[in-house]
């Protein structure tokens, strides 16, 4: 009885996968697309899990990373250890800011990865950003005053540029 069900389990597992796969018109449009988004450096990360450096690794929702020209958007949860902050938490990993410093290499063929600066008048921030053709992200932030996190993610590919 326990192999029926394990066998079972693993069927439907494999008919999951098997409604998800991608034609390779509908992966080239998503690899335009996220190539789009980069250049324009207007893009956002919707982030689907965090892994703070102290305990495990938890599931999220409605969570996001925007960039926009020279602004990030910033809506990111965050659970570790503080140092020097304002009474109360203040903004913590939740504001707008301008990007001080942005910059791209290319490690790998299908990876991109963004290294941006910004300051949102409460800490400095240091985002490395790593985007895969498939529009799949780990976003690693460090920061003064907070211990580091990273986030994955998956870029929005129907977004329009506003440009």
């Amino acid at each position: 009885m326990r192999k029926a069900i394990i066998l079972l389990l693993a069927a439907a597992s494999l008919c999951g996968c098997a409604s998800m796969r991608m034609t390779p018109e509908e992966k080239a449009a998503i690899e335009a697309t996220v190539q789009e988004n980069l250049d324009n450096r207007s893009f956002e990360i919707e982030v689907d899990q965090m892994n703070p450096m102290r305990g495990g690794a938890k599931h999220v929702t409605n969570y996001s990373l925007k960039v926009d020209g020279d602004k990030l958007i910033s809506q990111l949860p965050y659970f570790g250890q503080a140092w020097n902050l304002p009474y109360g938490g203040g903004k913590g990993m939740n504001f707008e800011s301008k990007i001080r410093e942005y910059f791209e290499t290319m490690p790998k063929v299908d990876m991109r990865e963004i290294t941006l600066t910004t300051n949102n008048g409460e800490d400095t921030f240091l985002f490395v950003i790593d985007v895969f053709t498939n529009g799949k992200t780990t976003i690693r932030v460090r920061s003064r005053n907070r211990e580091p996190i990273e986030y994955q993610g998956m870029m929005r590919t129907d977004i329009q540029s506003d440009k």
